[in-house]
């Protein structure tokens, strides 16, 4: 598997994790305010997570293209 493949892979996982996160938090906003709130926080970490990873390729891109510009 290459990288790309490795990326998307993980961008997937983040984006199922996030959206399962939120249904819990949806479903059990009225019943469980504690499970409510860790459901939001998984989901707002999934993002959080999404967020550094795209950063980090974008600057693993940008070193990629300094070297083979030299």
């Amino acid at each position: 598997m290459n990288t790309l493949a490795q990326i998307l892979e993980i961008a997937s996982r983040l984006d199922h994790l996030g959206s399962c996160a939120e249904w819990i938090a949806r479903e059990t906003v009225h019943t469980d305010n504690s499970v409510s709130q860790t459901g939001t926080l998984i989901s707002v970490l999934a993002e959080d997570i999404r967020e550094k990873i795209t950063n980090l390729v974008s600057e693993l891109e940008q070193i990629a293209g300094m070297e083979g510009s030299h």
